[in-house]
């Protein structure tokens, strides 16, 4: 769907002026997440059309912090356990007692079939994909994904969507990329940064078809990344994390950078203590063993193997078996599943 066409909401409240509730989709009470499955009327349009609203609590801002311990920041405390030197409560904000924005809401629409599976609150079973497997099965399935879904990326690359909001644009047709902030970042709470990189080239589709010969272009995603982040935001060297998915959401190479901050929570479990606790103990979304490789050892993986004396009959993450999760409403699930029983 080309960025023309494609249906918009012109304000911030259009989607909800719209919206019409149908049933919730998935919560994750540890994340504070909810997604909303309803039906939305896109601007310039009069059809009612599926679409999903995701909605989550956002960070605080650092510089907010000291004032929410104040009683004058809550308009209502309420005890929920007291227990020796142990004490919970639920507050209620004053009014204006936050500068920076409660929520966070995004949304999907038109919602497709697939998305709303993709968002249900779905059982994962571990999947072993063989380079066999790869071949006969999931190499096909991603043949057979509409060009479509991805539009939205080609938007990006080709400048017709997103522009303002391009960070670093290289235009080098195999080792360029466009560095961009992540839709699930709000742009303003600096330890939840989250950034990602999408590849000029339509060659590489995700992690299995990665070569040596992708060197330069996975180690200038790394020094220009984060040099660009360091000189925009501030941070430290060392404060992010690089990552690759398998599977992806969509299967055009891309990168994922978030910043590997601590995380101050007013409901940490008493025997952890604050600097003991990053961003992967709330189940940080999408940094999972198996599904997320961080690229700094993809590349040292493709440095080894170019190293050899000579080259291998196939390439490191083309030969190797793949161990992650898979959701069972996942269209792939039953593909997978169908092939293992025939055996």
């Amino acid at each position: 769907m080309s960025a023309s066409t494609a249906p918009s909401f012109d304000s911030a409240s259009t989607i909800l002026d719209s919206f019409e509730f149908e049933r919730t989709l998935s919560e994750d009470s540890r994340t504070l997440v909810v997604y909303l499955l309803g039906t939305a009327i896109p601007a310039s349009s009069s059809s009612r059309v599926p679409a999903i609203v995701k909605i989550e609590k956002t960070p605080y801002d650092p510089e907010e912090v000291v004032a929410l311990t104040s009683p004058a920041a809550w308009e209502k405390l309420e005890v929920v356990l007291s227990n020796d030197i142990y004490s919970t409560l639920l507050g209620w904000y004053a009014p204006a007692a936050r500068k920076s924005a409660d929520i966070q809401i995004s949304s999907i629409c038109p919602a497709t079939e697939k998305h709303i599976k993709k968002y249900s609150q779905q059982v994962s079973r571990i999947v072993r994909e063989s380079p066999a497997l790869f071949k006969s099965v999931v190499e096909p399935y991603i043949a057979s994904v509409p060009a479509k879904s991805v539009s939205w990326v080609y938007n990006i690359l080709d400048g017709t969507s997103e522009a303002e909001n391009v960070i670093l644009r290289d235009e080098d047709p195999e080792s360029g990329f466009v560095l961009t902030p992540d839709l699930k970042w709000d742009q303003k709470s600096m330890s939840a940064l989250y950034l990602q990189v999408l590849v000029q080239t339509r060659k590489i589709r995700c992690l299995r078809d990665l070569r040596p010969s992708h060197l330069p272009l996975l180690r200038k995603i790394r020094f220009d990344s984060e040099r660009v982040a360091m000189e925009k935001y501030g941070i430290d060297k060392g404060e992010l994390r690089f990552f690759i998915h398998y599977h992806p959401s969509y299967y055009h190479f891309h990168v994922h950078v978030v910043r590997f901050a601590v995380l101050f929570s007013l409901a940490l479990p008493a025997h952890l203590p604050l600097n003991q606790v990053h961003v992967s103990y709330t189940g940080f979304m999408g940094i999972t063993v198996g599904q997320a490789h961080l690229l700094d050892d993809v590349i040292d993986h493709l440095e080894l193997e170019a190293s050899l004396p000579s080259p291998p009959s196939q390439s490191h993450y083309a030969a190797r078996t793949l161990t992650y999760a898979l959701g069972v409403e996942h269209p792939l699930y039953d593909l997978l599943k169908a092939a293992e029983e025939q055996k």
